[in-house]
């Protein structure tokens, strides 16, 4: 699993906490399930927004987990893993919003 920050300071301000991006394997691990929440529950606490594709399993956990963290969930589509500039629309009722 990768976790990297994505730049927030053009973005609204439900995201000026701060914004973690997570990518898993296709098929994870229980060892990488595990990791996945505790990353993102630690993120969370720090009141970080979560950033994820929550059409693979490692992006619908980090979307589980941020809701019950009551946190902004930001769904990242597949252009934007391939380095697009589109994010999806959100679970937390965010707009589109730009990457680069």
């Amino acid at each position: 699993m990768r976790v990297f920050i994505i730049d927030t300071t053009n973005m609204g301000p439900e995201l000026q906490g701060g914004l973690i991006g997570v990518v898993g394997s296709v098929f994870p691990s229980a060892e990488e399930k595990k990791e996945c929440v505790e990353t993102v529950s630690r993120y969370a606490t720090d009141g970080w927004a979560i950033a994820a594709d929550p059409h693979t399993p490692i992006g619908r956990l980090a979307a589980l987990t941020a809701e019950t963290a009551c946190v902004p969930f930001v769904g990242l589509g597949r252009v934007a893993q391939l380095g697009g500039p589109v994010v999806g629309a959100t679970s937390a009722g965010l707009s589109q919003r730009q990457l680069l």
